[in-house]
């Protein structure tokens, strides 16, 4: 990444291509880990107290498949165009200001990845908003047995019904601020130890152990710094609120610590499920090259 390219339409192609493999990889690793983050945030301390109750309550109650990987064929595919979108936005971008701007690297990189995510966030938050409405349909059937439907097709339909084709962006301000400042750091932080490791090493690609080593700190990175905003974001989704409406919830309801539960496991999952994110898409740029 971060590198003058040629040949913009074959390049482009290969951005989408890689980016979409290593976003649909990522995202079968990680998807267990979401779902029980998920359901942390939007359910009360009452129900989970912690996060190995929500294990346990999910695998007792709906084993592997249907609980932990509820819902997984949009967001397979969400995670497939949003890496897509990210790689391809974030190189277009990079190429247009190194070309055309007289900005450092450095800015250069925290541009392109904000702009990366802003385009993303797009195509993000109907696929997030069907992804979180799925992983706690069988929750709430449990617990209140109040009716909600567990699969995609039933789930958009009943959005559209409900709110028309804009229902679909219910939570697009919070996934906007979570993406675009998310993805500035995202990328930030793996191109600068990407750097840093060429440099120290005097190399002029990073080994495996490195490229996980980078990918697995910049997920850490992204998550811990933004998981206030996810949890805001998860209740707009599933409580059809306002980014200030969900804010006021969860302050009122869980006080600050409210915005941070489920953060131990989804700071777990960001490390092998980024590093492999980025492992893959280099590696097959190499291969390309």
């Amino acid at each position: 990444m971060s590198k003058e390219v040629s040949g913009g339409f074959e390049a482009a192609f290969w951005d989408i291509l890689f980016g979409s493999i290593a976003g649909a990889i990522g995202k079968i690793i990680e998807y267990p880990f979401d779902t029980v983050k998920v359901r942390m945030q939007t359910q009360g301390s009452q129900v989970f107290p912690t996060t190995w109750s929500c294990i346990k309550y999910t695998y007792e109650n709906e084993g592997i498949a249907s609980g932990f990987f509820q819902g997984i064929g949009s967001p397979l595919l969400g995670a497939s165009l949003e890496h897509a979108c990210l790689f391809f936005s974030y190189n277009q971008c990079y190429n247009f200001l190194l070309n055309h701007t007289v900005l450092s690297n450095f800015f250069i990189i925290l541009l392109s990845g904000a702009f990366a995510g802003s385009c993303t966030s797009l195509v993000l938050t109907p696929v997030e908003l069907i992804k979180c409405q799925l992983q706690v349909s069988n929750l709430r059937l449990s617990l209140t047995n109040e009716e909600r439907h567990t699969s995609i097709i039933p789930t958009i339909r009943a959005i559209l019904k409900e709110k028309g084709i804009w229902g679909l962006w219910q939570g697009q301000s919070g996934t906007f601020v979570r993406e675009s400042i998310g993805s500035l750091i995202w990328f930030g932080t793996f191109e600068n130890l990407k750097r840093m490791f060429l440099a120290i090493y005097d190399i002029e690609t990073m080994t495996t152990w490195q490229v996980l080593i980078s990918g697995a700190t910049a997920g850490v990175a992204f998550n811990g710094s933004m998981f206030p905003v996810d949890t805001i974001k998860s209740i707009m989704q599933t409580e059809h609120l306002g980014f200030v409406e969900a804010f006021r919830k969860i302050r009122s309801e869980h006080g600050s610590a409210g915005f941070y539960r489920g953060i131990g496991i989804t700071l777990l999952r960001s490390v092998p499920s980024n590093a492999i994110v980025f492992y893959t898409y280099e590696k097959l740029s190499a291969l390309k090259a």
